[in-house]
């Protein structure tokens, strides 16, 4: 089977989860016979939009660059020259089957596109970014948002240049709705990685649940077998907390960091440590957390390996996101470390952790310095909740089989018929306006001249 696998980026412009997925699910599927393209966005804009294609590791890799600025943006989510480049390629190379696993840098219509060609096609949303115009379920001042997409809750909220009317803003936003719902719903398979993804995006795009198949991301041991927890030792000896992943807003690290300030600052039974592993969404954000816990004992390991998280011989993992994650790959790395979490109560994090856990609200961080302190004074709750780690998701090979026989359906399915179509001259509008409203910010009385 020949497949196209369609992201918004990759190594090494970037690097995520998704990603990381990627990586090691591509190779896999080659190995296991199929003919394997992978079409990825880029955060580099050329003059003009147009294709950059290489090899790696015998692989073909495509990157398509947009020729404008600001490609994130909900609003600008459609391109036709995009459109076009995609349709043109898509045709050329006649694919068997394109599995989309993000929109954004690209064009809202890839499912469109492929359909419209007969290609069957397979989306796995890997976030919550098709129910959410900021993206990450983060609002305008920083707090996980549990609203639902509409008109109503997101206006205030949306990313705006600053000139557009609100019937502008709105308009938008139903768009971006509108689109999502659209490829959600003619996609031949819809994979989400857990439960909790599939509750989030069927409640928001109004799609019956039945639409998506619960898919758990293959487990990556980073260690050659699974770890024993290290045994809470009784007081003096210090607790050892650990954070590993990027090191970002959006991930509740500043929580994190103010909590664990406020903690070193009470009487305690026993010292704690705080160790962060992991790379820094930017230099400025490093600087701004090493300040926030100067003089305490809280130690930056930067980027990290299996080895050296098990070397420091952590007692329990915190990842206190703020932002609605649909599985959570440092959730597994915990697990395999033998670390019970805590974890804020809010989308996959706190579903998949089970009785492994310690659960706080997202961005509350007088409730995680509270739920820190109580496992301080009592070093036997880490021991019990290390007793209730789950299993670890199925392994690399039972993923990419089971994807194989999710193409295989998808291949022999008929189109969907009856899906609702967002119509090409609204887009081509909803442009216009933009324009137009952009334009009036700058056209001089009277008109151009």
């Amino acid at each position: 089977m020949k497949v196209l696998h369609v992201v918004h980026g990759y190594f090494p412009e970037s690097g995520g989860g998704i990603e990381r997925y990627l990586q090691r699910v591509l190779p896999a599927q080659r190995d296991a016979g199929a003919t394997v393209t992978l079409l990825t966005g880029s955060m580099v804009p050329w003059e003009q939009c147009g294709l950059e294609c290489w090899q790696e590791h015998g692989l073909d890799m495509v990157r398509l660059h947009r020729d404008d600025l600001f490609f994130d943006h909900h609003v600008k989510a459609w391109h036709p020259g995009v459109e076009q480049l995609v349709a043109q390629f898509l045709a050329r190379e006649r694919f068997d089957l394109v599995h989309v696993h993000q929109w954004i840098r690209l064009t809202s219509n890839l499912v469109e596109l492929a359909e419209a060609q007969g290609i069957a096609t397979v989306v796995t949303l890997h976030d919550a970014y098709p129910t959410c115009p900021r993206a990450f379920r983060i609002d305008r001042d920083g707090q996980s948002c549990a609203r639902p997409l509409s008109v109503a809750s997101c206006l205030t909220c949306v990313p705006r240049y600053g000139h557009e009317p609100e019937r502008e803003l709105a308009e938008g936003i139903e768009l971006f709705r509108d689109q999502m719902r659209s490829e959600v719903l003619r996609a031949r398979s819809v994979l989400v990685a857990s439960e909790a993804a599939a509750d989030l995006i069927a409640s928001n795009l109004d799609v019956p649940r039945a639409r998506f198949v619960v898919l758990p991301l293959p487990h990556a041991p980073r260690l050659p077998a699974r770890q024993k927890p290290v045994p809470v030792p009784p007081a003096p000896a210090a607790l050892r907390i650990g954070y590993f992943g990027l090191l970002a807003r959006h991930k509740g690290v500043n929580t994190l960091l103010d909590a664990f300030a406020a903690l070193c600052q009470q009487p305690l039974p026993r010292p704690a440590e705080l160790h962060l592993f992991g790379e820094s969404e930017t230099p400025e954000f490093l600087a701004q957390a090493r300040a926030r816990v100067h003089g305490l004992p809280a130690t930056f390991h930067g980027a990290y390996s299996g080895e050296s998280l098990a070397a420091a011989k952590l007692h329990i993992a915190v990842f206190p996101s703020l932002a609605f994650e649909c599985f959570s790959l440092v959730l597994d790395e915990a697990f395999e470390l033998g670390l019970p979490v805590v974890v804020s109560d809010v989308g996959a994090l706190s579903r998949r952790a089970g009785a492994a856990a310690v659960r706080v609200p997202p961005g509350d961080a007088v409730a995680l310095q509270r739920a820190l302190a109580e496992l301080l004074h009592d070093g036997a709750r880490i021991d019990r909740l290390a007793a209730h780690i789950p299993p670890a998701p199925p392994p690399l090979l039972t993923h990419v089989a089971a994807l194989a026989s999710i193409y295989a359906t998808a291949v022999a399915t008929p189109p969907r018929v009856g899906v609702p179509v967002v119509d090409p001259l609204r887009r081509a509008a909803f442009v216009l306006r933009q324009r137009e409203s952009a334009l009036g910010r700058i056209t001089p009385a009277g008109g151009p001249r």
